[in-house]
């Protein structure tokens, strides 16, 4: 029991100890809190901003090719190709084609798919005749009916109309004049051309501009030049060697001696270079009264029955006088000069680095020399028309042994555009120039009347391309100061005698009044506006094939008509030579056989002074050939301006096949940077020193005396 309390003992002692150590625990509540953190970091305040930079699509739109065919190589065969015309089909109605009757002009239709000319080069299956108030595009056969008929697989009628196709192959369709309405004003004049400028020819050959090769004929009328249809001399017995009346017959020294001093007396009341004495030399009589004198120190003249100088030749140069003794024309080793009859002057010179300088006036030429772009080789000119500056570029081909440079149209267009222009609109419309009040229409008042109203766009286009034509004709010879409506610039033919006699015609080569251009030479134009317009769409169709398509020889077939561009001497059939210029219409003869450098044409219409009309002329390949330049390129300009005109002043919309499709313009090389202007200056100086030295060269007494040839 003891020893249960000694063991119990303790135990509760030690119970006690651990249950007062826990009341202390449970009674201590301590008076120290931490507080809860304050401190709360912010959410970050940089939000990087979104890429401000977003990159536009690409802005450049390659532009359609733009393949210029290269020529140089290319020898067109003969011409077989008659393009279609070009693929548009106008609005279902009565054709609206209304030219006054006539009776029929000539037996040639531009364009024509499957006619042809009886005398043409051309392949054909049928003969068309163009009467000009009975027209169909395309139709190989015509028609006299007074309304609209046409056969064929595509014609159909429905409701009295008239649906047709053109081309088909057989039919015609003749048309009914309609009334034409109001007359509509247009403020729209012609700008400086950058197209349409002035190609210029190139000039004859020496024999055609050297005066040599002319032989006075003996119908000079009577005025104050110096006789009349009979010589001023008599040939005294006996003188002469040879047959009289069959060829030239030389005179003995004495007889010579003795006609020369009938002549000279004769020329004693003239003035100008006709008032000069001719020196002693060897005479020649001709059948028809006319002169050759072969004077000492190489010099030949060539003189009219009436004692007026004809031409001359010696020491490399040669020139041709008119009956007046204005200077016709000079040639001299590097430089051929024309003169027109109202003052016009041409000059072109050639250039060691195988370039042209031309100039028709002061302040207007071109400089024309070889450009190698892109791989193609290009003959570029850099026209200068007064203030204003443009270049064209041509490509060279071979024809007939000859070169000639082919113009390159600024751009192309689409096929329904090329047929918009070239077929009659739904109406007539009316249309008002802006050249009524014009210098160059007063000038040419009563020559050239544009129409009030036009029934298709190659109407419109024919009256653009003689308008432009004769409008920078005139202004290159305003800008030379000329007075009295001139076309180009020039000297007198004698500086030492600037009263030169009284302008009056030499013989009957020269028009005693204007033959002007009627409405039915320019219906005639407006069809060969026409054709080129088909062989344009050809040849945008076929851009490699387009020196084929559309060069020189495509359109020398019987009855073209050339619109000349600039002034230049021609000789008639009889060798006699007179003067064409700018807007005189010519229609070629007959396509020129091979090998033919030149061809023959007919003057159809004419500026009084100018070739005769009528008369039959020989035109050199590059002359023609820088004719259809200059037409082309009014055209070029006129497709231009009629698609920035259309549906404005009176002209009807054109569809939007038709001008929806942006031009596609050529791959020209870049201008060039030579100072064109001061060449032309120089050259203008340089022909002044020829003119007079001719003549200083042809009545010089001794050796000596005789200038050096520029």
């Amino acid at each position: 029991m003891k020893i249960s309390m000694r063991v119990s003992n303790p135990l509760l002692l030690v119970l006690i100890l651990l249950s007062a150590s826990v009341m202390a625990s449970a009674q201590y509540h301590p008076t120290y809190h931490p507080p809860a953190p304050t401190y709360h970091p912010p959410a970050p305040t940089y939000h990087p901003p979104a890429p401000a930079y977003h990159p536009p699509a690409p802005a450049y739109h390659p532009p359609a090719p733009a393949y210029h065919p290269p020529a140089p190589a290319y020898h067109p065969p003969a011409p077989a190709y008659h393009p279609p015309a070009p693929a548009y089909h106008p609005n279902p109605s009565t054709p609206a084609y209304h030219p006054s009757p006539s009776t029929p002009v000539h037996s040639y239709t531009p364009g024509s798919p499957s006619g042809g000319n009886t005398t043409s080069p051309h392949p054909s299956s049928g003969v068309t005749t163009y009467t000009p108030h009975t027209y169909t595009p395309g139709a190989s056969t015509p028609s006299s009916s007074a309304s609209t008929s046409v056969s064929g697989a595509d014609v159909k009628s429905a409701n009295g109309v008239t649906v047709y196709t053109p081309h088909s192959s057989s039919g015609g369709t003749s048309y009914t004049p309609a009334t034409i309405p109001a007359t509509h004003a247009n403020s729209y004049t012609p700008a400086t051309p950058p197209a349409e400028h002035i190609n210029t020819s190139t000039p004859p050959s020496p024999t055609v501009a050297g005066g040599n090769s002319i032989t006075p004929r003996n119908n000079s009328p009577v005025t104050a030049t110096g006789g009349g249809t009979h010589a001023v001399y008599s040939v005294p017995a006996p003188s002469t060697g040879g047959k009289p009346g069959v060829s030239a017959s030389s005179l003995t020294p004495a007889g010579s001696q003795s006609v020369l001093h009938q002549v000279n007396t004769a020329r004693g009341g003239l003035s100008g270079v006709n008032h000069r004495p001719i020196p002693p030399g060897q005479v020649a009589v001709h059948p028809d009264k006319s002169l050759t004198v072969t004077a000492s120190n190489g010099r030949n003249f060539n003189l009219r029955p009436n004692g007026t100088l004809a031409s001359y030749s010696g020491h490399g140069r040669s020139a041709t006088f008119r009956g007046d003794g204005r200077l016709a024309s000079v040639h001299t080793p590097n430089m051929d000069i024309a003169h027109g009859p109202r003052g016009q002057r041409s000059i072109i010179s050639e250039r060691p680095d195988h370039g042209r300088l031309v100039s028709t006036g002061f302040h207007h030429g071109y400089l024309e020399h070889p450009v190698n772009y892109h791989g193609h080789e290009f003959y570029q000119r850099t026209y200068v028309h007064g203030d204003h500056r443009f270049t064209r570029e041509y490509t060279r081909y071979h024809y007939h042994g000859r070169e000639l440079n082919q113009y390159v149209p600024h751009a192309t267009y689409a096929p329904a555009f090329y047929g918009w222009a070239y077929y009659p609109w739904d109406s007539p419309a009316a249309y008002m120039w802006g050249w009524a009040s014009s210098a160059f229409m007063a000038c040419n008042a009563g020559f050239f009347d544009p129409s009030g109203s036009y029934q298709s766009g190659a109407d419109w286009l024919a009256d653009y391309s003689l308008g432009q034509t004769l409008a920078e004709s005139y202004d290159a010879g305003a800008q030379a100061g000329a007075a009295s409506c001139p076309t180009g610039g020039g000297q007198t033919a004698d500086a030492e005698a600037p009263g030169a006699d009284a302008p009056t015609a030499d013989d009957d080569t020269s028009a005693q009044a204007d033959t002007p251009i009627s409405p039915d030479v320019k219906q005639m134009i407006a069809e060969e506006v026409k054709q080129q317009l088909a062989f344009e769409n050809a040849g945008a169709a076929q851009p490699d094939q387009a020196p084929a398509l559309d060069g020189l020889p495509q359109v020398l077939v019987p009855n073209h008509l050339f619109v000349v561009n600039q002034v230049q001497n021609v000789t008639t059939a009889d060798s006699q030579q007179c003067t064409l210029s700018a807007g005189d219409v010519i229609k070629l003869v007959a396509a020129p056989p091979d090998g033919a450098t030149s061809a023959d044409l007919t003057i159809i219409t004419t500026h009084k002074g100018d070739c005769a009309a009528g008369l039959t002329v020989s035109v050199p390949l590059e002359s023609l050939q820088e004719m259809q330049n200059n037409f082309r390129a009014q055209l070029d300009s006129g497709l231009q301006e009629l698609r920035a005109q259309q549906g404005k002043g009176g002209l009807p919309a054109a569809p939007m096949s038709a001008i929806t499709p942006p031009p596609v313009p050529a791959d020209e090389p870049p201008d060039d940077t030579e100072n064109v202007q001061a060449q032309l200056d120089a050259q203008q100086q340089q022909a002044d020193q020829a003119e007079t030295s001719v003549t200083q060269t042809a009545f010089a007494n001794t050796v000596a005396a005789i200038p050096p040839a520029h």
